[in-house]
Formats: structure tokens, sequence, C-alpha cells
């Protein structure tokens, strides 16, 4: 890879860590209202609401189209982890959008189960990083060590952080946030 393509690469990944902020913020301002269901409801959260299907459609195309960027363009090599991570993704992206589309008020009992698994694989790909005692699990190769970590912008986000933060925020939206008026239920 060149120069150009590794300076390409490391502002993408910060461009991601800055996104996977927002998600977290996001995240956390749906969680806090959704616990306070008993508060009153506000214009934007209404508005909101209604479009929570399609911010989790939107988020989970984005996140597979961006770890397709990273290992096909960006050259980073997916551990073992990653892909178990992206097995989870790519048919959640998938399921939310064809859901979406053709409008299946109960995509979510296809939909969350899978989240919930790719939260899960996210959680301890983190924790293969960040616990050292850890980072020689069997499930990972010397070639492509689950270890390895590509970023860590602001001192905890990394690649299994921002895929995580997907997996919470679909959970979120599809279980917490629910409106008559979406697409999906």
């Amino acid at each position: 890879m060149t120069h150009i393509g590794v300076v390409a690469v490391a502002t993408l990944l910060s461009t991601f860590a800055w996104i996977t902020l927002l998600l977290n913020a996001t995240t956390l301002l749906l969680v806090v209202i959704v616990v306070r269901r008993a508060g009153p409801k506000t214009k934007v959260y209404t508005a909101f609401t209604a479009r929570a299907d399609q911010v989790a459609v939107f988020i989970t195309v984005a996140a597979s189209l961006g770890s397709l960027y990273l290992s096909e363009i960006g050259d980073l090599t997916p551990c073992r982890w990653c892909w178990i991570q992206r097995i989870a993704m790519y048919p959640l992206a998938l399921i939310l959008l064809i859901g979406w589309i053709t409008r299946d008020r109960q995509v979510r009992r296809y939909a969350v189960p899978i989240a919930l698994l790719g939260l899960a694989a996210s959680t301890w790909h983190y924790l293969l990083q960040q616990v050292p005692s850890l980072s020689d699990a069997n499930s990972c190769t010397l070639a492509t060590p689950c270890s390895v970590t590509y970023i860590e912008k602001f001192g905890f986000i990394s690649i299994p952080w921002m895929a995580g933060s997907v997996f919470l925020l679909t959970l979120v939206l599809l279980v917490g946030v629910r409106s008559s008026k979406s697409r999906i239920g």
C-alpha cells in the first residue's frame, strides 16, 4: 500500500472513531429516554422514533460497507473475531434493509438475536485487545492475531468497539424505541 493509501485509511479510521463517539452518545441518550418513558415526549423524540428503523438500516449498512473498505481497499486483514462480527453484521444489515423495504413488522424477531450475537462477539474481541492475559486466546492465529489494534482513538475506541457500538445502538433502536409509524414495527 502506498503512503497515500495508508494516510487515507488512517484518516477514515479517525472519522469512524468520531462517528462512533456520536453513536455512543446517541445510544446513551436513547437509553436514558427509554428508561424515563413516563416523561413528556418532545417533537424531536417523536420524529426520531418514527425514523428509528431507517437509522438502524443506515448504520448497519454503513458498518458493513466500512468493514469491506477496511479489508478490501485498506488492506487491514480481519482476524477470526472480526469475521464473526461480520457474520453477524452483514446479514443484519440485509435483513433490516429487506424488512424496511417490505414493511415487515416482524423483522425484530430475526434481527435482535443476530445483533445480540454480534454484540457478544464484539465485546469478547474488545476484551482480547484490552486484557493482556486474554490476548493469546486459542481462537486467534499468529498470522492475524485478534489482539492487534489497528486503531485506538481516545484511548478506548478500536474496531471491535466500533462494531459493538453499531450492534448496541441497533438493539436499542429495535427493542427500546418503537413507533407505530415505523416501517418495521
